[in-house]
């Protein structure tokens, strides 16, 4: 019967429909417990989602009063994002991202832990920095307190991790990575970001030069 499940869904994820897959999650656990496999999903066509449909179920709980349910699966994804844990925390912070932009309340304290904790090392910085680039403006002021960190992401060698920091600085609009984002204008990597539910491709220049361009507006 779980295999039927997790085949459910599964299915439901890859058609995008959000409303009968969190209508069955609210009506039998199995199916949140294996929406909650899915976020560790090496597919990303199931992956991201998994991690948008994990967000409205959130709100769904939140709207509905369960608040603290919400709050300890927050925590819940936080603890994977400490080295205490043991855990690999894979996509807890682009959900815990997704979830705060459906629910802005949840922004203090979470949105500032979640950069924090992912700015620590790299096995996470990737999600991190996609967190980042989610929340956006909202996030400004983690940013700017974090700015040591966030502008020695740069040095990296990865194009991945450049592309993202660089579209991630632009939707923040932060002036200090300026001079880091023009080093990348001729950069001619393809770098692909998942956002508004599908993935774009650019060449890393690309996205420096629109990050910079963000942040002069």
């Amino acid at each position: 019967m779980d295999k039927s499940i997790k085949q459910q869904v599964k299915a439901l994820l890859r058609q995008r429909d959000y409303s009968e897959l969190l209508r069955l999650c609210q009506s039998d656990r199995r199916f949140w417990r294996n929406l909650r496999l899915c976020l560790y999903e090496t597919d990303e066509s199931l992956r991201w989602p998994a991690i948008e449909a994990v967000a409205g179920l959130m709100k769904r709980w939140w709207h509905e009063g369960s608040i603290e349910r919400v709050r300890e699966y927050i925590r819940s994804l936080l603890w994977l994002l400490n080295n205490e844990s043991g855990g690999i925390g894979w996509s807890a912070p682009e959900t815990i991202a997704e979830t705060i932009v459906s629910i802005p309340e949840l922004l203090e304290p979470y949105g500032s832990m979640v950069i924090a904790y992912t700015l620590e090392g790299p096995s996470l910085l990737n999600s991190g920095l996609w967190a980042i680039g989610r929340l956006g403006k909202q996030v400004k002021g983690t940013v700017a307190f974090l700015q040591d960190k966030v502008i020695a992401v740069f040095d990296s060698d990865d194009p991945e991790t450049l592309g993202l920091a660089a579209w991630a600085m632009g939707e923040v609009g932060f002036a200090p990575a300026l001079p880091s984002l023009a080093v990348l204008r001729d950069r001619k990597e393809p770098v692909q970001i998942y956002i508004d539910g599908c993935f774009q491709e650019k060449p890393l220049g690309k996205w420096a030069k629109e990050a910079s361009a963000k942040i002069g507006q």
